[in-house]
């Protein structure tokens, strides 16, 4: 059985996490809180010292798959730059 560990999930989602903010900026929209708990999620350490690995490669994972719905909803979950302006 194939299981991701948390240094694997952290690289997934500080891609997923640099991709998101890329489709932001080019979508001209704002970023929301969610960006802001995805960036403290990848302080967590990933060596299982104060949290299990399979928590901590857990919490990477949902926080990027929140990021990939985000990138999907982009227009309705973030308003635009003009609109606050």
């Amino acid at each position: 059985m194939f299981l991701l560990d948390p240094s694997t999930t952290f690289f997934i989602l500080v891609g997923v996490q640099t991709a998101h903010l890329a489709h932001h900026r080019l979508a001209k929209r704002h970023i929301s809180f969610a960006e802001v708990v995805s960036s403290a999620v990848l302080l967590l350490p990933t060596s299982g010292e104060s949290l299990p690995g399979a928590l901590v490669a857990g919490i990477h994972l949902v926080a990027a798959g929140v990021q990939v719905i985000g990138s999907i909803w982009i227009r309705r979950l973030s308003p635009d730059w003009s609109a606050a302006t």
